[in-house]
C-alpha cells in the first residue's frame, strides 16, 4: 500500500483531483450566487466560504461537496509526495499536508453558517497549509546529498503559495487570534475592494498553481 502511494504518479492524479473539485466548487456556486442584498458574488470582496453559506448561497452544496473531495485528494496527494520525496523534510511536509486536507474536508463539512467550528477548520487550513508547502519546498530544494529526485524549479514555486498564505494570516493576526473569537460577515459593512478577501483567494489560486505545476511537471 505505502509503495503505491509513493509512487507519483498518485501524486499526479489525486492533485488533478484536488485541483479539478477545487475549481468546480467556486465557479458553478459562484456563477449563481446572490447575497443577502442580492449582489452577486465578486472576488473583489466576497469570501470563499461564502459559497458555502447554506440558506444564503443557492449551490452552497456543490462547494461544500466540492471541497471535501477537493481536501480528500489533497490529503492523498500529500503522502504520495511525501513518500516520493526522500528525505526527513518530505516526511514532516507529508504530515502537514493531511492536516491541511482534513482541515479543508472540515471547511466544508462545517460551512460558513456554522461559523465557529467552521473558523477552527479554516485556520488549521491556512496554518496548516503554509508550513505544507514551505517544508514541501524545501524538502525539495534541499535534498538528501544526492537523492533529488526532481528539478529545484519545483521547490522555488513553493515561495508563491508561501508568500500568499503568509500574507493572508497576517492579515488575520490583525483581526482575530484566538479560535474561540471566529470571524464572520454578520453586521460588517462589506468595501467594494477588500484586501482580506483578495489575500484569501490569492491563497486559493496560488496553491492550485503549486499543485497543478507539481502534479503534472513531477507526477
Amino acid at each position: 500500500m505505502l509503495e503505491w502511494l509513493g509512487d507519483l504518479t498518485v501524486f499526479r492524479v489525486t492533485g488533478l483531483i484536488g485541483v479539478f473539485f477545487g475549481l468546480l466548487g467556486v465557479i458553478l456556486p459562484g456563477a449563481v450566487y446572490r447575497g443577502k442584498d442580492g449582489e452577486k458574488y465578486s472576488f473583489l470582496n466576497h469570501f470563499i466560504s461564502e459559497l458555502g453559506e447554506r440558506g444564503v448561497s443557492r449551490w452552497a452544496w456543490i462547494f461544500n461537496l466540492s471541497i471535501i473531495i477537493s481536501g480528500i485528494g489533497l490529503m492523498l496527494a500529500a503522502i504520495s509526495l511525501g513518500l516520493g520525496l526522500p528525505g526527513f523534510l518530505a516526511k514532516l511536509g507529508m504530515l502537514f499536508g493531511v492536516v491541511t486536507g482534513v482541515g479543508l474536508m472540515m471547511v466544508g463539512i462545517f460551512p460558513m453558517d456554522n461559523i465557529k467550528p467552521h473558523t477552527t477548520a479554516a485556520i488549521i487550513f491556512f496554518r496548516g497549509g503554509l508550513l505544507m508547502v514551505l517544508i514541501f519546498s524545501l524538502a525539495i530544494l534541499f535534498p538528501p546529498q544526492g537523492e533529488g529526485v526532481v528539478s529545484l524549479f519545483y521547490g522555488l514555486v513553493g515561495l508563491i503559495p508561501v508568500a500568499a498564505f503568509a500574507s493572508f494570516l497576517g492579515l488575520m493576526w490583525n483581526v482575530r487570534d484566538k479560535v474561540d473569537e471566529p470571524l464572520s460577515t454578520e453586521d460588517v459593512k462589506r468595501p467594494q475592494v477588500w484586501k482580506f478577501a483578495i489575500s484569501e483567494w490569492s491563497v486559493f489560486f496560488s496553491i492550485i498553481l503549486w499543485i497543478l505545476i507539481l502534479s503534472l511537471g513531477i507526477g
